[in-house]
């Protein structure tokens, strides 16, 4: 237990003895924040005792980002706010600091001005005078996610014994906190965690709670709310917030959160599952973009559910040969003439069917399914390559392109993984080549560049895919040993609709050229579109106007009949 009197009392015969307990963290201070009295586990806590503590001003202990924000919410406590909580750091005789977690409430029929309990529901034994550490985040003094269920859990029950009361959860993330950690290195995303965490202190009213509830995901529990839109208003505050940069040291940074909302309206037996599904909402507004929010519904925990079978599936699908390797042809626009083909992965599913990749390959992403799936499929494409180089000998070789994944990208076993499945397959390098997303590359752009370099040194040919949906892309491109820009579909399908984007690809083409390598447009569907790409001086392209990806035996097929085609160029 922890309690401040802003006014040292009379009198206090029963509670002086708690001044002895073990664990019993308690403190009297005057008008002016100055030590009168404490508890002796204070020594245990701190490090120091009643000669070195008494007549030094409370916010002297406080860690100096923590005293303004604690300052001030004392300073509400009046008629309208009777109990205030909050958390802070306190320093120690080492140097170092203990976060604790503090409820200061108005008594005035006892005649203390100001008493605060830690309201936890948990008794401390004679031995566990350290215990607030363990339900207070070390780095930003806010609660963690153990107390923070503790609260949750009093407002379920409060709010079943009085149906008049409704509160809500929110569960918010730092959008991109990844990348600025990998770019700018762990202090500063420390810093920026801190700072969120003010922020969200300075944004919530005195009686709410935040919580950082590990890594960059934080709660605020909103208590005796109207109505839905009551998080909806807290969470616009936090974003007109964000629209000023951090910051930080010599760096400023910005930074937005995505958050999920539940409401006590739904009927929830535990904080724990109420935490969950505010937590399964943040997903869904991360997934939309970022800097926004959702409010949950029972279909996102339907979907959730359906994406854990998929994912069990998706396990199982490896080891039951259930995936298959189609084919998709590139041509060269001046001609039609075959050069080569994207391997794309197939999921044969026993129940379900051909499942489409744009429904398990992010799930596949996500799990860490991807690593294996991109190995096999390597292997595959390599091996399917050489058999047909085998095959048709007198043929103009043709390549095979493979996709790597952002997390295939930054494996440690990628390049050594390449060499061997070419050893194996008997594939030449100069006949690979692997197409890497843009989104990919900004994971983590400098270790990325440094790897491409190392590949490139083995003759394989490299694909920036995707290109002209990332964000950062162009500050990199001069230092990319990229062999080939890859135009996105979504540029290309409108192209002779829409001048914008038909302007889009003609500057892609024009930096290419520039810069001295070809491109290959994606999603050409259309004669039209095609003899636009041909008059803008395109070199290759693919697209259903010349094939849907096929499987092995259906490609085999087209090369054949492109062989035969232009045999019969020749002699006519």
């Amino acid at each position: 237990m922890m309690q401040i009197y802003r006014k040292p009392p009379q009198a206090l015969p029963a509670e002086s003895a708690f001044f002895r307990l073990p664990g019993a963290l308690l403190m009297i201070l005057d008008d002016d924040w100055i030590i009168q009295m404490m508890s002796e586990s204070w020594r245990d806590v701190l490090g120091m005792g009643q000669d070195t503590l008494r007549w030094r001003r409370f916010p002297d202990l406080l860690h100096p980002l923590d005293r303004v924000d604690v300052t001030d919410r004392l300073a509400t406590i009046g008629d309208v706010l009777t109990t205030v909580r909050f958390s802070c750091r306190c320093r120690k005789a080492d140097g170092h600091y203990v976060g604790l977690a503090w409820s200061v409430s108005h008594d005035p029929d006892q005649g203390l001005f100001y008493a605060a309990a830690h309201e936890t529901g948990i008794h401390l034994s004679h031995h566990e005078a350290r215990l607030p550490e363990v339900f207070v985040d070390g780095l930003t003094g806010l609660p963690n996610r153990g107390l923070f269920l503790d609260r949750v859990s009093h407002a379920m029950q409060r709010a079943a014994r009085r149906k008049d009361l409704s509160f809500a959860v929110i569960h918010c993330g730092v959008d991109r906190f990844s990348v600025i950690n990998h770019s700018l290195g762990n202090r500063i995303g420390d810093l920026l965690l801190i700072e969120v965490a003010n922020l969200l202190r300075r944004t919530t009213r005195p009686t709410d709670m935040v919580a950082r509830l590990g890594g960059d995901e934080f709660g605020i529990l909103l208590e005796d709310i109207r109505d839905a839109t009551s998080p909806v208003r807290v969470i616009k505050r936090l974003q007109d917030h964000l629209v000023v940069p951090f910051r930080l040291h010599e760096h400023e940074v910005f930074s937005s959160l995505s958050s999920g909302i539940t409401l006590s309206g739904e009927p929830y037996a535990e904080a724990d599952i109420m935490l969950r599904d505010a937590n399964m909402a943040m997903g869904r507004a991360k997934g939309q973009g970022g800097g926004g929010y959702v409010l949950f519904d029972r279909g996102m925990h339907e979907t959730a559910l359906r994406r854990l079978d998929l994912e069990l599936d998706l396990r199982r699908a490896l080891e039951r040969d259930q995936f298959e390797a189609y084919y998709q042809p590139i041509v060269r626009v001046a001609d039609r003439r075959l050069i080569g083909f994207e391997a794309l992965v197939r999921w044969n599913h026993p129940e379900r069917g051909l499942i489409s990749p744009a429904d398990f390959i992010p799930l596949a992403e996500e799990s860490g399914l991807i690593v294996h799936i991109g190995r096999w499929m390597l292997h595959q494409a390599c091996a399917q390559m050489r058999a047909w180089q085998l095959a048709f000998p007198r043929r103009p070789a043709l390549t095979v392109s493979v996709n790597l994944s952002a997390r295939q990208l930054l494996h440690p076993d990628i390049l050594p993984e390449i060499r061997r499945t070419l050893r194996q397959t008997g594939l030449s390098a100069r006949h690979l080549k692997l197409e890497i997303t843009e989104s990919a590359m900004m994971e983590d752009a400098e270790r990325a560049i440094e790897l491409l370099e190392t590949l490139k040194r083995t003759r394989l040919k490299l694909m920036l895919d995707d290109f002209g949906t990332g964000y950062s892309s162009l500050s990199y491109l001069h230092r990319l040993p990229i062999d080939v820009l890859k135009v996105d579909r979504s540029f290309v399908m409108h192209m002779h609709e829409r001048s914008e984007d038909r302007s889009f690809v003609e500057t892609i083409v024009n930096l290419a050229q520039k810069l001295g390598r070809p491109v290959v447009c994606e999603g050409v569907e259309l004669p039209e579109q095609e003899a636009l790409l041909r008059e803008l001086g395109v070199e290759y392209a693919q697209g259903y106007l010349y094939s849907r990806p096929v499987t092995a035996a259906q490609a085999q097929m087209l090369i054949i009949e492109d062989a035969a085609r232009f045999a019969r160029k020749r002699r006519g």
